[in-house]
């Protein structure tokens, strides 16, 4: 499906009511006159928010493959599917297989998809702005501006290049289309270089306006400043939103990604903000109900909720069965090596290891997901707090500022149960490897370790073969053949 159609009014996605499951507009003038009705009203619009909320957190995604399930499989820390398995060739980088196409090709579509209900719901916030109070019009447009951000980001970094603060020529390459306009004519791609700055623009426009945000501390705000807007409860729950401290880790995300010396310590300072000022905490494994609440419920600074997580999710959380050929573990040898386990102060004391893993017959499985038994259901963390101490502790160890990077890595640690710190007089490499060992820890069935890899320009990963080339063919997934056929388009 190429982005030209996927522009037009046909295929895009109109949540008309938040109980009414999602309607497909057709392209006729009926269509138009039912997206005219749907927005002359703040209901209309909040609607239309909840339903981009509800398209993320379809399988094709985020409430699978674009974070614990493909994601994490290109990251190699499960253990190597069977041949029979439905995503074998994809953890084997065959992107092009007759299986792994479709799939690929569907992240893709799906995504765009999203972006274009977006910016459809974008289009008529400015055109009738009257209908909304103001601070409906600024928290619901900061949320789809950071929404929108948030999924050109991620496929910029799936179908994009990597390691771009040791590649020049990248910033002048054509990048993914960066679709900011619900219209039927192509949208042109643009310089990774001009890319960045949409996706800047975007999010710098999301954090003004969600200083709107019941979230975001405002001593000049008055009593009940939000009780009449807030009558139904729409703003609230703001974790499960794109809220403004998901905007801003989202933010400290784009510029570690972009690299160099000025953008990572902009991202630094966009992570200790976050770390600072945001509501959410680390927690303290010694007090915290770790085993009723797995995804670590204070640390979320952006989540979705997913229907009927249990029925997309437990195939493959069960690594019993010798025939589940689709089950997701480690094996028993890769976790002692991830966790240390040798070392009983490190290893066996990390909740990660000690209650987040469950020992089945094939290996080790993930519990953070697992629906049963467990206080808050449906919930899938996409942003999570320990990823900006990792954010500023690789800034302070590139820089040398080797105390601070390690405070910063020991209080995640802490927060995990482990007894052993990294020494106070840890030399630099030794705090970089500190900070690669905790990634691999703390992003287990969380669809981020891959991206860790492929924005340093590793060029091996953990769990490949020594003689596997690791470089674009593996990190750079392929646009769907319609868009560069059909689309002219250029990767």
């Amino acid at each position: 499906m190429l982005i030209k159609v996927k522009n037009t009014i046909a295929g895009l996605l109109i949540l008309l009511s938040t109980t009414a499951c999602q309607e497909w507009l057709d392209v006729t003038p009926s269509a138009q006159i039912r997206q005219e009705e749907q927005f002359k009203t703040e209901t209309g619009f909040k609607d239309a928010l909840i339903g981009t909320y509800i398209s993320m957190a379809a399988p094709e995604l985020y409430a699978k493959d674009m974070t614990w399930n493909m994601v994490d499989l290109f990251s190699q820390q499960y253990a190597t599917l069977p041949t029979l398995a439905a995503y074998n060739e994809l953890q084997r980088f065959q992107y092009k297989s007759n299986r792994s196409m479709p799939r690929v090709d569907a992240l893709w579509n799906k995504s765009y998809n999203v972006i274009a209900n977006i910016n459809n719901a974008l289009g008529f916030i400015e055109k009738n702005k009257e209908v909304l109070h103001p601070i409906s019009h600024d928290i619901i447009k900061g949320e789809l501006l950071g929404l929108r951000a948030f999924l050109h980001f991620d496929l910029m970094r799936l179908y994009g290049y990597g390691n771009m603060a040791n590649r020049t020529d990248v910033s002048s390459k054509l990048a993914i289309p960066y679709v900011t306009e619900y219209s039927k004519d192509l949208t042109p791609q643009l310089t990774y270089s001009q890319t960045f700055e949409l996706m800047a623009k975007d999010i710098e426009t999301a954090l003004g306006l969600l200083k709107a945000d019941p979230i975001y501390p405002n001593a000049e705000r008055p009593a009940g400043f939000y009780e009449a807007v807030n009558r139904d409860g729409f703003f609230s729950q703001r974790e499960q939103r794109m809220n403004y401290y998901a905007v801003k880790a989202l933010q400290a995300r784009m510029l570690l990604w972009q690299g160099g010396a000025d953008k990572l310590n902009a991202a630094r300072l966009a992570a200790e903000e976050v770390i600072n000022s945001s509501p959410a905490r680390l927690i303290v494994s010694e007090s915290y109900p770790v085993s009723a609440d797995p995804t670590l419920h204070p640390e979320h600074l952006f989540s979705l909720n997913v229907t009927a997580f249990a029925d997309i999710v437990e195939r493959y959380l069960n690594a019993e069965s010798s025939t589940n050929y689709d089950a997701l573990f480690l094996t028993t040898s890769a976790a002692a090596e991830i966790y240390e386990t040798s070392n009983v102060n490190i290893g066996v004391a990390d909740v990660r290891y000690n209650t987040l893993l469950e020992s089945q017959s094939r290996g080790l499985v993930s519990k953070k997901l697992r629906q049963r038994g467990i206080t808050r259901t449906n919930i899938l963390p996409l942003i999570k707090l320990p990823e900006m101490y990792f954010i500023a502790a690789e800034y302070y160890a590139n820089t040398g500022e080797l105390s601070t990077a390690i405070d910063l890595l020991n209080r995640v640690r802490s927060s995990r149960g482990i007894i052993h710190q990294i020494p106070e007089d840890a030399s630099q490499d030794e705090v970089k490897l500190e900070l690669f060992k905790e990634h691999r820890k703390e992003f287990v069935s969380e669809g981020q370790l891959f991206f860790y890899y492929k924005r340093l320009g590793s060029t091996t990963i953990p769990g490949l073969s020594a003689t596997t080339e690791v470089g674009d063919k593996i990190y750079v997934l392929p646009y769907p053949d319609s868009e560069i056929e059909f689309g002219n388009r250029i990767q």
